[in-house]
């Protein structure tokens, strides 16, 4: 006999038409709020315009709602405005989901990278991704190989950490922009969240501090989640600082906590509003096309600046 299947308001998911900038947050809020028993709804009716960061964070929540053995159903898919590019960008694939579709597919390669999920090996995978991103710049000659460069590290870096610490199923995906000359990068899992894993491996100060400070602490030079290596927990940290030198934005969040990280070199600490909490861990950032083709220059500056490297030495500081 079939599972009956219970309806509640709460389980109802309207996307907003816009989910982007100041915007992102409150729909982060949207997919964390507490839900009722039973099966969950996601209308697509009125939504006009995503970004990555979006795409990946509802894909880990439908994966993270299956998990806990309730069924999604996505509704009003017909009637939004951008259902082909939700298509191109294979979030309906990514989340089980096979439709028909009315256009004919044209080749990514320089333009966007579809939802993946995020799977070992993953410095094969940070390297296919930027192969899309930044096409030919495999080739260490090649005008776009420190743009290849930045990309690989920073996907292999977060992509890394969600396989070895979130025990959870995590996603990909990004984007070009061209015309503001910008790339949009994104990783979303559905696992136990930065202060938890800290917390696993009994971190003696993440017993009394917030999402929100594990966030801050996961991004300072070696804080690792893996007891007893000392020299872990530099890849975020490196990460972070490197976003910052190419006056990008960086924004994680996990559980209600919140970092964002502005163009401007500010960084602040939030939680997510209305009480909300996001179940896994959200790295999203964007920066300048063209500041991200010095990675040698940004890798060497940000590990001086988390005191990684002797400063005028190519001479790295190793742990006794």
């Amino acid at each position: 006999m079939p599972r009956a299947t219970i309806h509640h308001p709460m389980n109802h998911i309207v996307l907003p038409s816009q989910i982007h900038g100041a915007r992102l947050l409150p729909f982060l809020a949207l997919l964390g709020r507490p839900l009722s028993e039973g099966d969950v709804t996601v209308d697509f009716s009125k939504l006009r315009r995503v970004v990555p960061a979006a795409i990946v964070s509802l894909a880990a929540s439908v994966h993270l709602w299956e998990r806990q053995r309730r069924q999604v159903h996505f509704s009003g898919v017909h009637e939004c405005e951008i259902l082909g590019y939700l298509q191109r960008m294979d979030f309906f694939k990514a989340c089980g989901v096979e439709m028909q579709e009315s256009f004919q597919r044209w080749e990514s390669k320089g333009r966007f990278v579809p939802v993946r999920m995020v799977t070992q090996p993953i410095d094969e995978m940070g390297a296919d991704v930027a192969g899309c991103l930044a096409p030919g710049g495999e080739d260490y000659e090649h005008p776009m190989s420190g743009l290849f460069d930045t990309i690989a590290y920073v996907l292999t870096e977060v992509g890394n950490n969600i396989r070895q610490h979130s025990g959870g199923v995590g996603y990909a995906a990004a984007q070009v922009n061209r015309q503001e000359g910008m790339i949009k990068m994104a990783l979303a899992d559905n696992g136990m969240g930065i202060l938890k894993s800290f917390q696993s491996v009994e971190a003696p100060w993440s017993m009394s501090t917030t999402h929100a400070e594990a966030i801050a602490k996961a991004l300072e030079p070696r804080i690792s989640c893996k007891a007893g290596e000392p020299n872990e927990g530099v890849g975020l940290t490196l990460v972070g600082e490197m976003v910052s030198m190419m006056r990008g934005w960086l924004l994680v969040v996990s559980g209600n906590g919140v970092l964002i990280s502005r163009r401007d070199g500010s960084r602040t600490l939030e939680e997510l509003p209305e009480g909300a909490f996001y179940q896994g861990t959200l790295v999203a950032m964007s920066f300048p096309e063209t500041a991200a083709c010095h990675y040698a220059d940004h890798l060497r500056k940000a590990k001086i600046k988390s005191g990684l490297l002797h400063p005028g030495s190519g001479r790295a500081i190793l742990e006794p």
